[in-house]
């Protein structure tokens, strides 16, 4: 009987100790995200489903990638290598699947993966926040549904980033205004480590739309200058000004009308509307178009305006405010 038990554990033991089949390796190799496929040929990681999306690191012949799933086309297919993820060309890829190499497209079929879908939005946050292209992401947006593609999925909502909010806090006490510019009204005063809410930011950074929050209602909407706020970023709170492409923050523009409409009608500075419009139109900033390219900067907002705004939008030692020059 001491005999049986011991040959009948030794087989249980060996059993359980035996190299899985190859259904089941396919079976646990989805649970770890899809099985490796290899590059047929060199070829190109990339940051989106076509040859125009930024590069990001070239794949010898051979190289071994992990393969998470293809779109419905085959045409490109979500790929990781070392630390990089990103899309290959599918007909660059190749795999093996019980001792025959074939095309990754003439194989999918036994991996059971799943159809993939790129949504730019979602991928870039999820995987490029650290990438120098990242900041250019509206542009890549605008690109994404110029050529969208039925084969990428459901379509994404063009102005995905724009219409993100982020939770910050004010670095220091700030003036709330009407307009990213000094000379506009004042609506609401944020004091130093209070919470905001950061609708987005002008394309160079330098100002945010906020709101101050009255306990756990919104309190101000209007324009503070971005060295003024900070939102968390890997677990610590860093200057919008700095930090604000890397964390997310959706890239606005600045439309005068559609904007004073939205949030300033019951205000009394609301009366003298035609004469905030004349000044908009005549100190009017490319950066306040967010459709720009970011190159062009208007030559009235050099000497030095920058530090300027900073200097002026900040409230003196005793509380009582810096001239407007309005």
């Amino acid at each position: 009987m001491i005999m049986f038990r011991t040959l009948l554990f030794a087989a249980v033991t060996a059993a359980a100790l035996a190299p899985l089949p190859a259904a089941a390796q396919m079976q646990d190799r989805r649970r770890d995200d899809g099985p490796p496929a290899m590059a047929g040929r060199p070829t190109m990681l990339r940051a989106g489903p076509e040859q125009a999306y930024p590069q990001l690191r070239r794949i010898e012949q051979g190289q071994q990638v992990q393969l998470f799933g293809c779109l419905p086309d085959r045409s490109w297919c979500d790929v990781r290598l070392g630390q990089d993820r990103g899309w290959v060309s599918g007909p660059d890829l190749e795999a093996e699947y019980r001792g025959r190499r074939d095309s990754v497209a003439n194989l999918y079929g036994e991996f059971q993966l799943g159809d993939r879908n790129f949504r730019i939005g979602d991928y870039w946050d999820d995987h490029y926040r650290q990438q120098p292209f990242y900041t250019d992401r509206s542009r890549w947006a605008q690109q994404y549904g110029e050529n969208y593609r039925p084969s990428w999925g459901p379509r994404q909502n063009e102005t995905y980033w724009g219409s993100h909010t982020a939770a910050g806090f004010m670095i220091r006490q700030a003036y709330v205004r009407a307009g990213p510019d000094v000379r506009y009204p004042r609506v609401g005063l944020a004091r130093a480590r209070s919470r905001v809410i950061i609708h987005g930011c002008l394309r160079d950074w330098s100002w945010c739309d906020i709101s101050t929050r009255r306990g756990n209602r919104a309190g101000s909407r209007g324009w503070v200058v971005s060295q003024h706020i900070a939102s968390l970023y890997r677990g610590r709170q860093q200057p919008l000004d700095s930090y604000a492409s890397r964390i997310g923050i959706g890239v606005l523009g600045f439309n005068f009308n559609r904007y004073w409409d939205d949030n300033y009608r019951t205000q009394p500075f609301y009366g003298q509307r035609d004469g905030w419009e004349r000044q908009y139109r005549q100190t009017y900033r490319p950066t306040w178009n967010a459709d720009g390219d970011g190159q062009d900067r208007d030559d009235r907002y050099r000497d030095g305006r920058d530090r300027d705004e900073q200097y002026r939008d900040t409230p003196r030692r005793d509380g009582q405010p810096r001239p407007d020059g309005i």
